[in-house]
């Protein structure tokens, strides 16, 4: 996290922010005998195509802060609603917050690309759901501006 106030040319920074990312890799390789240990391990095996994206690029965050400052209301109103009655309730609530509140950071149309997404994945079930929702390219459209008259007749869906 310390990489991205490193003085000096971006290639300094690629090449520190390298040598980093070898020294991860290597403790992810590392045998573990703990299975809390293993598991995280697990994570960093299975998802690391997109662990390392600050490593391209010193603006973006190696830490996740702003996403768990942005999703603090979300914890508010699960813990005064008293939660989901279930853990895959309470994985799909974080699941479906954590897209939506991705895509809305994105200055996306939430609606227009799930509604993209879920009738990709109705015609082929095996498509990457992720890829579909956050393309490298062509994302799904932004949200139309709205008229103000229409602004103040109601309310927006999503805030």
């Amino acid at each position: 996290m310390q990489a991205r106030a490193i003085p000096g040319s971006d290639r300094v920074f690629r090449q520190q922010a390298e040598r980093i990312q070898r020294d991860i890799r290597s403790c992810v390789r590392a045998p573990a005998r703990h299975p809390a240990i293993q598991a995280f391990q697990d994570i960093f095996r299975e998802k690391d195509a997109r662990l390392f994206h600050w490593a391209r690029d010193r603006r973006i965050p190696a830490d996740n802060n702003l996403s768990e400052r942005d999703r603090r209301p979300l914890v508010i109103a699960r813990k005064v609603s008293f939660g989901s009655q279930s853990l895959r309730g309470a994985h799909t609530r974080e699941t479906l917050m954590s897209v939506i509140y991705s895509l809305k950071k994105q200055n996306r149309d939430v609606v227009a690309c799930l509604k993209q997404a879920l009738d990709q994945i109705a015609l082929n079930p095996k498509l990457d759901l992720f890829r579909l929702l956050f393309p490298a390219k062509a994302p799904c459209p932004s949200p139309p501006r709205p008229l103000l008259l229409h602004h103040l007749a109601r309310p927006p869906l999503c805030h």
